[in-house]
């Protein structure tokens, strides 16, 4: 059931549709985050510049998603952790009980646990590699199967052109369309004629 943040935002930006805000990313970019023990957040950021919003319709809409929603799969399984609005851009965290509920809930693929787990689940790791040491990208790229030989590291999985958060250091990324930004976070940065095509993107972190 696809449910993109990109549209739920507009929604949530009536100060009364707040469902706590105990949990939040501070970022400026569409962003996914898996959390230690498996939680994974999604910031979404979007334009609030038009008048014609409505937001008052938008908050029903989004409301009664995350209630049909959680009336089936659990009270915790969706919510929303914070909504606002600031120099003309909304900005909406949702927070998934877990990877399973993300995909579900968006619709984007997604995987978490260990490069055994992942193979077994059919990701075939066909793709080159940067490794990374200290938030730093190589400038030469690492092949599939020496990236496979460290079956120690856990990989975080997921297609959406959105930057990823993991849980611990960053020790290799798929080379296409991204980049590093800190030890803990990678960028997604689609070619200019593919930005409506989502790049699945391999994190290997420790």
């Amino acid at each position: 059931m696809k449910k993109k943040a990109a549209i739920l935002i507009l929604g949530a930006c009536a100060a009364a549709m707040l469902a706590g805000c105990d949990e939040k990313l501070d970022v400026n970019k569409n962003t996914i985050a898996l959390q230690r023990g498996g939680k994974v957040l999604e910031a979404a950021v979007e334009d609030f510049s038009q008048d014609y919003y409505d937001a008052e319709e938008l908050e029903s809409y989004i409301q009664k998603t995350v209630d049909d929603y959680t009336a089936d799969h659990g009270k915790n399984s969706v919510s929303v952790t914070e909504s606002r609005v600031e120099d003309k851009k909304a900005y909406l965290t949702l927070k998934y009980e877990d990877v399973e509920i993300f995909s579900d809930f968006t619709g984007i693929e997604c995987f978490s646990g260990s490069i055994v787990q992942a193979q077994t689940e059919g990701y075939a790791f066909d793709t080159d590699f940067y490794a990374v040491e200290d938030g730093a990208v190589s400038k030469e790229t690492v092949s599939a199967d020496e990236v496979l030989k460290e079956d120690d590291l856990k990989v975080f999985i997921v297609k959406e052109n959105s930057d990823i958060v993991v849980p611990g250091k960053v020790v290799y990324v798929s080379a296409q369309g991204t980049g590093v930004s800190a030890k803990d976070t990678v960028t997604v940065e689609p070619k200019e004629n593919d930005t409506d095509e989502s790049i699945l993107v391999y994190v290997l972190y420790k």
